[in-house]
């Protein structure tokens, strides 16, 4: 079989990103003929030994233009299944899924939401389905909305013939609401550590530092919380100076960030954003390190094992959390051993990567009995 994946960009930053050049990986274990095509690649990505990277600059855009597409073309007609990862242009889309060989993961909002990926400015879930939608509150301006709801229009139109991957039931959920309900929900997977000798002797809050994140919320309940252990701050935003006695770290690259979160007591997820997922909490419990989360979005599909639940924007209740790890670590041990063999058993290689397969096969079935 050979398999073309495309993406916007190549990037270290970002969990779907990470998922993205795993699954490139597995797929050269596969014995696949694997080949990439990305709109631009980050500093310090590192691509896959024996993939041959092609730059097509026009996957990168996030309207509607046929600029820089013109490699494109042969690269989809030679390939038997192309797995498309976060293209926006709707023009790049309509190109990819007319081949009739096009999986597309729809992991970013703005295929269905020309707003803040379903989150109103007060902090709450928006549940108005697109189509019904003025989307006014989010987007003040009438000039700038219509040209994003137009744009919106155009994304949904294009992969509507595609077979479509999400990583949350959340994420079908919404696309199942604009008339899409043929979505298969994959997962993504994560390695799973050792078990650990004990808990760990530090709260760890990471991601980017942004309002939506509820990073401040986090912030405020450890501080309030006044335990000895330390808030370590992984990442960077707007936000960086407004945590006022954390010890901030700055970005780090992923095997600094699971090291730093496979010592923590607990992992701080307190975003109200409506996660596609919610990566980083599933690494967390990977490495035996409970969570003390905000679930909002896709998190619903990890949050039952292993966390502490808390409803976003509820300072006391996260801050009684931090407080309940903090003086009872065989507890917090407990919970996250919990989590760590929930992830080996719901979110493992072994587990989703056949679902992964079984999408492959049926897409090129398809194509070759047309």
């Amino acid at each position: 079989m050979k398999v073309l994946y495309l993406a916007d960009r190549l990037s270290v930053r970002g969990g779907a990103d990470l998922h993205f050049r795993q699954i490139i990986e597995w797929a050269q274990e596969m014995d696949w003929r694997v080949s990439l095509a990305v709109g631009r690649v980050d500093p310090g990505v590192r691509v896959p030994e024996g993939v041959g990277l092609i730059r097509v600059r026009g996957l990168a855009a996030s309207t509607a233009t046929g600029s820089r597409l013109e490699s494109l073309g042969p690269l989809i007609e030679s390939a038997d299944v192309i797995h498309a990862q976060n293209i926006m242009n709707p023009e790049a889309l309509r190109r990819i899924v007319s081949t009739g060989k096009a999986v597309v993961t729809v992991q970013d909002h703005r295929v269905f939401c020309p707003g803040m990926g379903k989150t109103l400015p007060d902090g709450t879930r928006c549940n108005i389905p697109f189509e019904n939608a003025d989307c006014s509150v989010c987007l003040v301006d009438e000039a700038y909305r219509q040209q994003v709801v137009t744009l919106t229009k155009e994304r949904l139109k294009a992969i509507g013939d595609a077979t479509l991957i999400v990583l949350s039931n959340y994420m079908a959920e919404e696309l199942a609401a604009v008339g899409l309900g043929h979505a298969v929900v994959i997962p993504p997977w994560v390695g799973v550590g050792p078990l650990r000798g004990k808990s760990g002797n530090s709260f760890v809050l990471a991601g980017r530092l942004v309002r939506h994140k509820g990073v401040l919320d986090g912030w405020r309940a450890w501080t309030d919380a006044g335990c000895p252990l330390p808030l370590k701050v992984l990442g960077e935003g707007t936000l960086t100076e407004d945590l006022v006695g954390a010890d901030s770290l700055g970005w780090v690259d992923h095997r600094r960030c699971v090291a730093e979160i496979s010592r923590a007591r607990a992992l701080l997820f307190p975003s109200f954003w409506q996660e596609p997922f919610g990566m980083l909490g599933i690494e967390a419990l990977a490495q035996g390190t409970p969570v003390i989360a905000a679930p909002s979005g896709g998190m619903a599909d990890w949050v039952d094992v292993g966390c502490i639940r808390v409803e976003p924007g509820d300072i006391p209740a996260f801050s009684d959390a931090i407080s309940h790890l903090a003086e009872d670590p065989e507890a917090a041990f407990a919970l996250g051993e919990a989590g760590r063999v929930m992830v080996g058993e719901r979110f493992c290689r072994r587990v989703l990567a056949p679902r992964l397969v079984a999408v492959y096969e049926t897409r090129w079935s398809r194509k070759k009995g047309n």
